[in-house]
């Protein structure tokens, strides 16, 4: 589940422009999830924290963080924000920190780079046995509304001085696939082409609200990606859930 190699030094941006400003979702994260169902949350994990710059935002707003991520070149990103003593190398669907939070957190759908529904079972598995009681899970998933949508008409362009990174998405037999193309300039008209295959999938909300319920979690709320009402065309969906 290694991804975003070569796509790296765009992701950042590229990533606030598909999702939300940084500011924007932190600031909901911190009032709207975590403040308003464990407002005395000390302590977050944050699993596939990518480059661990919404981590920077929680260490500064006084929280305790620790980062996990599949990703090394991500997690070399991240010891410039968050320090490499905040860092844990691993998989989100199979790993024991030996101590528990407050709070995991799994952000900018990350869930949905797990391909199968084991991996997702799995991963509601690790994250309420690093759970303190009563703490609260939060993760967000691109629906397969989001994703059919895209992939009936989509191509995204970014400009980063004088390259140009395209992203397009393809339906596959059981999954998703970003076809990610960077047009790296070189001198003149001169370019090299650099393509990245990134896959995601999703799953039925009502589907991973039953798995959440077995797998031992209340859930508290469901929020569409614009903070309203979760509709059949909703894109973007968080879950609020709790350990039960």
């Amino acid at each position: 589940m290694k991804t975003y190699d070569k796509f790296l030094d765009y992701y950042e941006e590229v990533v606030r422009g598909i999702n939300s400003p940084l500011e924007d979702e932190v600031e909901f994260l911190k009032e709207d999830c975590i403040m308003e169902y464990n407002s005395e949350a000390k302590t977050i994990l944050e699993v596939a924290c990518g480059t661990g710059s919404v981590a920077k935002e929680f260490i500064k707003a006084g929280y305790e963080v620790t980062g996990l991520d599949i990703n090394e070149n991500m997690l070399k990103k991240a010891e410039k924000n968050i320090g490499k003593q905040n860092l844990i190398l691993g998989d989100m669907t199979n790993f024991d920190l030996g101590k528990t939070f407050d709070v995991v957190l799994c952000n900018y759908n990350s869930i949905c780079h797990l391909l199968t529904w084991k991996e997702w079972q799995d991963f509601f598995a690790m994250a309420h046995k690093h759970l303190n009681k009563n703490g609260i899970l939060i993760f967000d998933i691109n629906t397969l509304f989001e994703f059919e949508s895209i992939t009936r008409d989509f191509a995204q362009f970014y400009t980063f001085g004088d390259d140009v990174v395209c992203l397009e998405m393809f339906k596959k037999t059981g999954y998703f696939e970003w076809l990610i193309k960077i047009f790296s300039h070189k001198s003149g008209s001169d370019f090299e082409l650099i393509t990245e295959v990134v896959k995601e999938n999703s799953f039925p909300i009502s589907k991973i609200e039953k798995e959440l319920k077995i797998a031992g979690f209340k859930i508290l709320e469901k929020v569409d990606y614009h903070y309203g009402q979760v509709s059949a065309e909703s894109e973007r969906v968080y879950f609020i859930v709790k350990k039960s």
